[in-house]
């Protein structure tokens, strides 16, 4: 069986979370009771949450012609085998060996020395089999139910370690002036590095007047607003994307006999959604440090004020937009395959519900596409005059 292991994209997280579900309700049952099994894997999951988890964590996932097998990750600053689980139909198939052995060549490559992991009933056997120690038993709480897992470690670096100490004594030998020459010339390098950085700094400090002060958080500003079109025109194009897959699938459904053809596409298209972050350390820094003073144009003052109150409306859409999609996610998890992105059960095409929840997105999609829009006018224009600005 040949399995591939390559890097999270965020496309993979509803089908992540799904197998993660599916995992633990049915493979960890034998060593939890239901009401654990709730609480560690809800039956309405974050998705948002969920997706910022595996962003920020070292998650690497484990594929067989085509679909999600697996997948396991690194947390806590990316120094502990946090998450590895395989779907339940790929159990005892070297799925999770692969993935850990992937996981601790990363904590090798950040000189980490023992790897941790936190480990359940279910899968302690396995980091047994896998090299690893109990270090102690644990006790957590995690959605009101307390938990009874372990904590186990592997040396990973025992040979290398030994291997090290060896060279130490074979390269014991007669002390060489070559050597001391070169680390005294290296320091002194570092010397007279530092002092001529110091020596900048405090030119750049005398020569620094309110016309450059100014300059440089123009400069800085327009640094934020070129991230925030190339976010900002991202979005759009995934959110139009997307309207056009959602109302062409609408148009599907007022044919007499509509297919759920294509339907599993929309879904997991839609579900897709990458909020706004924005790049305002700029805007921040001024207003922390009264730094608008700076700006001698009150008109451009005006203007930058009025772009990142654009912020609160994108964000105000966002929100609302997720909340609607975890509704769409609920909804059509129990008809739709989001690893195969295929519809299982051609009854759903025939629910009014769906109908509305379809139109309940487009209509959103209409509105966040009106938002990013004049997002984007704004930023240019703001752009223009700030360049303008610049060049007098």
């Amino acid at each position: 069986m040949k399995v591939t292991v390559r890097k999270f994209s965020g496309e993979d997280t509803a089908s992540l979370v799904s197998l993660f579900h599916e995992t633990v309700h049915s493979i960890n049952s034998k060593d939890y009771p239901q009401e654990q099994l709730d609480a560690w894997a809800p039956a309405l999951p974050d998705l948002k949450k969920w997706r910022a988890r595996f962003k920020t964590s070292k998650t690497l996932v484990a594929e067989f012609e085509g679909k999600i097998v697996g997948f396991g990750n690194l947390e806590n600053e990316l120094s502990t085998v946090d998450m590895l689980y395989v779907h339940k139909d790929h159990q005892r198939q070297g799925i999770a060996t692969s993935l850990l052995k992937k996981l601790e060549k990363k904590l090798r490559e950040s000189d980490t020395k023992t790897a941790t992991a936190e480990v359940s009933i279910t899968a302690r056997p396995f980091f047994e089999r896998s090299g690893y120690h109990l270090v102690r038993e644990n006790r957590k709480m995690l959605n009101g139910k307390e938990f009874l897992n372990f904590i186990m470690e592997k040396e990973l670096t025992l040979k290398e370690s030994i291997d090290m100490k060896d060279d130490k004594v074979k390269k014991k030998q007669a002390f060489r002036w070559g050597d001391l020459f070169i680390n005294k010339v290296f320091d002194l390098l570092i010397v007279i590095l530092g002092v001529s950085i110091a020596f900048q700094l405090n030119n750049l400090k005398l020569e620094s007047d309110q016309q450059s002060l100014e300059k440089f958080y123009l400069e800085s500003m327009l640094t934020d607003l070129d991230k925030d079109v190339s976010e900002c025109n991202e979005n759009l194009e995934n959110l139009r994307s997307d309207h056009k897959l959602v109302a062409g699938y609408l148009r599907k459904l007022q044919q007499p006999e509509p297919t759920a053809d294509s339907l599993g596409i929309v879904i997991v298209e839609t579900i897709w959604f990458d909020t706004f972050n924005g790049n305002q350390d700029t805007y921040s820094t001024l207003l922390a440090s009264n730094g608008f003073s700076a700006l001698g144009d009150r008109a451009i003052r005006s203007q930058i004020t009025e772009y990142y109150k654009q912020y609160q409306s994108v964000e105000r859409f966002d929100k609302v937009y997720t909340d609607i999609l975890f509704q769409f996610y609920t909804y059509f998890s129990p008809y739709c395959d989001f690893s195969t992105r295929q519809i299982i059960d051609a009854s759903v095409v025939e629910k009014v519900q769906t109908r509305n929840n379809l139109l309940m997105a487009l209509g959103q999609l209409n509105d966040s596409i009106e938002s990013y829009t004049e997002m984007i006018a704004k930023a240019t224009a703001l752009k223009a005059r700030i360049e303008s600005t610049i060049q007098k």
